[in-house]
Protein backbone atom coordinates (compact mmCIF):
# COMPACT_ATOMS: atom_id res chain seq x y z
CA UNK A 1 0.00 0.00 0.00
CA UNK A 2 1.52 3.41 -1.14
CA UNK A 3 1.19 6.48 0.84
CA UNK A 4 -0.38 8.78 -1.16
CA UNK A 5 0.02 12.84 0.12
CA UNK A 6 -3.24 15.50 -1.10
CA UNK A 7 -1.31 17.70 -3.14
CA UNK A 8 -2.15 21.15 -0.63
CA UNK A 9 -0.34 18.89 2.23
CA UNK A 10 2.61 17.56 -0.25
CA UNK A 11 2.81 21.61 -0.56
CA UNK A 12 2.90 22.58 2.83
CA UNK A 13 5.32 19.94 4.02
CA UNK A 14 7.68 21.60 0.99
CA UNK A 15 7.48 24.83 2.65
CA UNK A 16 8.23 23.71 5.81
CA UNK A 17 11.66 22.42 4.76
CA UNK A 18 11.95 25.09 2.84
CA UNK A 19 11.28 27.59 6.53
CA UNK A 20 13.68 24.56 8.57
CA UNK A 21 17.00 25.31 6.30
CA UNK A 22 16.24 29.25 6.04
CA UNK A 23 16.14 28.48 10.25
CA UNK A 24 19.12 26.41 9.95
CA UNK A 25 21.06 28.47 7.96
CA UNK A 26 20.68 31.83 10.22
CA UNK A 27 21.59 30.28 13.37
CA UNK A 28 23.81 28.38 15.94
CA UNK A 29 27.07 29.47 14.16
CA UNK A 30 30.16 30.92 15.95
CA UNK A 31 32.47 33.59 14.39
CA UNK A 32 32.17 37.48 14.34
CA UNK A 33 28.91 38.38 12.47
CA UNK A 34 27.91 42.00 11.22
CA UNK A 35 24.45 43.83 11.61
CA UNK A 36 22.78 46.48 11.09
CA UNK A 37 19.82 47.63 13.21
CA UNK A 38 17.72 50.28 15.31
CA UNK A 39 18.42 50.81 18.95
CA UNK A 40 15.05 50.94 21.05
CA UNK A 41 16.09 51.07 24.49
CA UNK A 42 19.34 50.78 26.45
CA UNK A 43 20.13 49.50 29.61
CA UNK A 44 21.78 52.29 32.11
CA UNK A 45 23.43 49.89 34.79
CA UNK A 46 24.84 47.36 31.93
CA UNK A 47 24.81 49.20 28.72
CA UNK A 48 22.68 46.03 27.75
CA UNK A 49 21.22 47.13 24.10
CA UNK A 50 17.68 46.39 23.07
CA UNK A 51 17.96 46.38 18.97
CA UNK A 52 15.23 46.19 16.25
CA UNK A 53 17.64 44.24 13.57
CA UNK A 54 17.43 42.76 10.29
CA UNK A 55 18.83 39.54 9.77
CA UNK A 56 22.46 38.88 10.75
CA UNK A 57 23.30 36.40 7.86
CA UNK A 58 24.39 33.15 9.25
CA UNK A 59 23.81 33.59 12.90
CA UNK A 60 20.21 34.88 13.22
CA UNK A 61 17.00 36.26 11.73
CA UNK A 62 15.42 39.03 11.73
CA UNK A 63 14.00 40.24 15.31
CA UNK A 64 13.99 42.93 18.25
CA UNK A 65 15.99 41.36 21.17
CA UNK A 66 17.92 42.62 24.38
CA UNK A 67 21.32 42.18 23.59
CA UNK A 68 24.56 42.29 26.14
CA UNK A 69 27.76 44.28 25.18
CA UNK A 70 31.29 43.86 25.46
CA UNK A 71 31.83 47.15 27.34
CA UNK A 72 29.15 49.30 28.89
CA UNK A 73 31.03 51.63 27.42
CA UNK A 74 29.57 51.28 23.85
CA UNK A 75 25.97 51.91 25.20
CA UNK A 76 26.76 55.21 26.72
CA UNK A 77 27.94 55.92 23.13
CA UNK A 78 24.18 55.49 22.07
CA UNK A 79 20.59 56.96 22.48
CA UNK A 80 17.28 55.43 21.40
CA UNK A 81 16.23 55.49 17.78
CA UNK A 82 19.98 55.53 16.25
CA UNK A 83 19.86 53.13 13.62
CA UNK A 84 23.49 51.48 13.84
CA UNK A 85 25.86 48.52 12.48
CA UNK A 86 27.13 46.58 14.51
CA UNK A 87 29.53 43.34 15.26
CA UNK A 88 28.22 40.18 17.02
CA UNK A 89 29.94 37.41 18.58
CA UNK A 90 27.80 34.68 17.51
CA UNK A 91 28.75 31.78 20.18
CA UNK A 92 27.57 34.52 22.88
CA UNK A 93 25.52 36.83 21.40
CA UNK A 94 27.32 39.81 22.60
CA UNK A 95 27.51 42.88 20.68
CA UNK A 96 31.18 43.60 20.36
CA UNK A 97 30.95 47.13 18.23
CA UNK A 98 28.51 49.57 17.58
CA UNK A 99 28.63 52.22 15.01
CA UNK A 100 25.92 55.12 14.59
CA UNK A 101 24.94 55.39 11.09
CA UNK A 102 22.06 57.76 11.13
CA UNK A 103 20.57 59.14 14.60
CA UNK A 104 17.02 60.67 14.62
CA UNK A 105 16.77 64.54 14.94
Amino acid sequence: MALVLHPAWALAALFLAADADIVEEETGEEGIFFGHGVVRAIEPQTGALTLDHGAIKGCMPAMEMMFRVASPQLGRRLRPGDAIDFTIDGATYVILDATVVSRPR
